[in-house]
């Protein structure tokens, strides 16, 4: 039996119940290492084997950036790269670009799994696995293209999924805030976060400007240090702390897995 926390990102296993942290979570067909989807054809369509379902751009925290690179995972080079390009590595974290989303978001329904344009810029393509594993996003640790319980599996991914989710922007806006930066330099960096509308040079826009770039910075100008003080302040938080920054919805969230 694979238990939750074997599949979580680490730092989880220091802020959610030990209730939660023990549920099963087994998935013998969905795998990341064996791509059932790249050859069972009693799916609808198959996925490429060397694309699986890693045809998709995962916002990644800031505190989580901070945790790549300093265990210099595979993909901690391609964040450096992202943050000396500008290619939107922002205070709250990276996020996938303009023309990514807006590529990703207008695709045809067989292109998930199909398309090389759209594989990960995380995906180490030698090993054919995620270079950031150990702090994938939620997206990456709660998709699962089937389930060894049915729907009723997938109503549970779904679940956590939502749950996660709040977890990571809520600490990622934690960060933020202890850095002093204000609720409405976070607001502004969140509508790059979920695009459904872009003008026509938005649709190809990899980078920002250098003045939109130091302005969204709010005066730090050492990034990757930036995000290690995220990844400390994160790593170093006490259950009553975490506790305390999800706050009533967060709890509600939580009993949805309980």
């Amino acid at each position: 039996m694979a238990l939750l926390k074997e599949i979580l990102p680490e730092f989880y296993s220091n802020l959610l119940e030990k209730n939660l942290l023990q549920s099963d979570a087994t998935e013998t067909k969905a795998t990341c290492g064996n791509c059932l989807r790249s050859r069972d054809k009693r799916f609808l369509y198959l996925y490429k084997p060397h694309l699986k379902c890693c045809t998709f751009y995962p916002f990644v925290p800031n505190f989580a950036v901070g945790g790549i690179l300093d265990k210099k995972l595979p993909g901690a080079a391609v964040i450096e790269n992202k943050i000396k390009e500008r290619q939107f590595t922002l205070p709250l974290g990276v996020f996938p670009t303009l023309k990514f989303q807006y590529e990703f978001i207008n695709r045809e329904f067989e292109d998930f799994g199909n398309r090389e344009d759209l594989l990960c810029p995380y995906y180490n393509k030698t090993e054919q696995n995620c270079g950031i594993w150990e702090f994938r996003g939620v997206v990456c640790t709660t998709y699962h293209c089937t389930s060894d319980r049915g729907k009723a599996g997938q109503a549970r991914w779904s679940q956590l999924s939502d749950y996660l989710s709040y977890i990571e922007m809520s600490l990622a806006e934690e960060c933020l805030v202890q850095l002093d930066f204000s609720p409405r330099d976070i607001s502004d960096q969140l509508v790059f976060l979920n695009r459904t509308e872009w003008s026509t040079e938005e649709t190809t826009q990899e980078i920002l400007s250098a003045s939109e770039f130091k302005t969204f910075w709010n005066g730090y100008t050492d990034h990757k240090e930036f995000y290690a003080k995220c990844y400390d302040h994160v790593r170093n938080l006490t259950k009553k702390e975490f506790k305390e920054i999800m706050g009533e919805q967060g709890a509600r969230l939580s009993q949805t897995l309980v």
